[in-house]
């Protein structure tokens, strides 16, 4: 859906430089949720993995991958590609899906209307 370079603003990372994938896709329907435009796939032109790979490259060692719901789809063939360019690969996630990918930190903000799978246990 969309590719940035910024400052994680939140949590244990506050403050370092990361580069934002954000993914389209979510069903998990937060009211609250700040990105709504990011719910609907069908909205937002596929970008292909070595496309997002190369622009990610460019700009941090850090990466982090957010949504929508990331883990909507299989985050495996992406995840791979990354870290085996030596990159840190971060996930924010709701936990309603089932966990796919080798992450070296995972974000998990549970939701009412879809608990966390048990694989987040």
């Amino acid at each position: 859906m969309e590719e940035f370079y910024t400052i994680q603003g939140e949590g244990y990372h506050s403050g370092k430089a990361a580069y934002f994938i954000r993914i389209g896709g979510c069903d998990v329907g937060c009211h609250w949720c700040d990105v709504k435009e990011s719910w609907n796939p069908d909205t937002h032109p596929p970008t292909g993995i070595l496309e997002i790979v190369a622009n990610a490259k460019k700009h941090s060692e850090t990466i982090v991958v957010t949504g929508g719901e990331p883990l909507t789809w299989n985050m495996e063939p992406l995840v791979s590609m990354l870290k085996s360019e030596g990159m840190t690969v971060h996930v924010e996630t709701s936990g309603a899906y089932p966990l796919t990918g080798d992450w070296d930190w995972i974000c998990l903000s549970p939701k009412k209307t879809a608990p966390p799978k048990k694989d987040f246990y």
